[in-house]
């Protein structure tokens, strides 16, 4: 009697962590557009989506900041950020925020450096407001991808430094954040959808948006404990064609691609965090919704309120963050949930 009451209690425990680590997706939350992509055919599809061009122009973005860290927005879409003292050494790419030619917009915003300085170089105190030091130098730059020519022979589109009073202090010492936007002319021969076409989100009702965008960030989650992968090229198809259109992929660039996705269903002990401390924000002129996890603590600054914990290589408790912004598109309900942007 002990034997099979033992064995039917480990049975049960068995049983039990396995419904624990594997829920079932309710796909009915997360809307899919490409019910043909799969984990086999995702590379395949999209070099096919890619046309090519006698030219095909690459915009990208010099900056330099000091005294403050950064996010930037091309067309309202968030492309950088940059939370540390530090510099790019190299220009950023923008085309995948540019969805056809014509006026595009750019928009930083600049933020105190916190407890940078006494962290690098162990003095100092917290600084809260952005200083009279404070400055940022953005450059757009144009290059033909389909020649040879490198980054020596760019093409300066716009130059822009922030402002500064009288006595060539930054406008905004002082202030806890400043935010500015300017325009520049791209001329690309694609035309991507992208969220162009998605509803402004910011006129419907924010309670059931909020609940739609939290019930998809939860389901999203459980791709990774169930290791989903067929779901998740469907649901990351739209965003990957959008970059690979814009940014004239051929096959090599895309080769690759979807093993990069795989390292993250290759981490060990997985597991989602429940989605609180976060903020319902705004991007694409309202058309697009992401969940910001509130906390300017690394590595969690900037990021969305889906946190997947796992250990990584050395042992060590680690976490990542996927990018879950989404849209909906004309004509559909919001009451039958939202999509991953394209």
């Amino acid at each position: 009697m002990k034997k099979t009451f033992l064995t039917l209690m480990l049975a049960t425990l068995v049983i039990a962590c396995g419904q624990e680590k594997k829920q079932p997706i309710n796909t009915k939350i997360m809307n899919i557009q490409y019910p043909e992509i799969n984990a086999n055919n995702f590379e395949q599809k999209l070099a096919a989506s890619v046309k090519h061009y006698e030219k095909e122009p690459m915009y990208y973005m010099r900056i330099n900041k000091s005294n403050c860290v950064v996010e930037v927005l091309v067309n309202d879409y968030k492309i950088y950020k940059d939370y540390e003292l530090s510099n790019l050494a190299t220009p950023e790419e923008i085309n995948h925020a540019i969805l056809k030619s014509g006026e595009q917009t750019l928009t930083y915003r600049l933020y105190p450096v916190g407890d940078l300085i006494k962290e690098e170089y162990g003095e100092g105190g917290t600084v809260t407001t952005l200083t009279d030091n404070t400055a940022i130098a953005i450059s757009i730059i144009k290059m033909d991808s389909n020649s040879e020519k490198t980054l020596e022979d760019e093409e300066v589109i716009i130059k822009h430094v922030s402002l500064t009073d009288a006595k060539g202090r930054f406008i905004a010492s002082g202030k806890p954040y400043y935010e500015f936007t300017f325009s520049f002319n791209a001329q690309v021969p694609y035309v991507n959808e992208g969220w162009s076409k998605g509803q402004d989100l910011s006129k419907l009702d924010q309670k059931v948006l909020e609940q739609k965008a939290v019930e998809f960030y939860k389901e999203y989650g459980k791709i990774y404990e169930n290791k989903e992968v067929d779901l998740q090229a469907k649901l990351n198809f739209g965003r990957e064609k959008r970059a690979a259109i814009a940014l004239y992929k051929k096959l090599s660039d895309i080769d690759g691609l979807w093993e990069e996705y795989l390292v993250d269903f290759n981490k060990k002990n997985i597991k989602t965090q429940p989605i609180d401390n976060y903020k319902k924000i705004f991007f694409g002129n309202g058309r697009i919704v992401f969940l910001l996890y509130q906390s300017l603590e690394y590595p969690y600054r900037g990021g969305g309120a889906l946190r997947v914990d796992y250990i990584d290589k050395d042992g060590d408790e680690a976490v990542f963050m996927p990018n879950i912004s989404l849209y909906l598109p004309e004509g559909k309900k919001l009451e039958d949930g939202l999509y991953m942007i394209n």
